[in-house]
């Protein structure tokens, strides 16, 4: 029997909107790691120096 997926919920650490798929960045020199939407990403990214990326979130989890 194939394991059900888990439906999780987050909100985007800028503008808290929820959402499916976050990204786990670096944005700030305090080097806090924050989860931002795809609408948020490209304000922040270009140009900025402390820009790290540290992976997707996702809402459903094979697991």
């Amino acid at each position: 029997m194939p394991k059900a997926k888990r439906v999780r919920t987050k909100a985007c650490g800028r503008c808290e909107t929820i959402r499916d798929v976050l990204y786990r960045v670096r944005i700030d020199q305090d080097g806090e790691w924050v989860f931002l939407c795809p609408s948020c990403l490209p304000q922040v990214k270009p140009d900025n120096p402390h820009y790290r990326y540290g992976g997707t979130w996702k809402s459903r989890k094979r697991h």
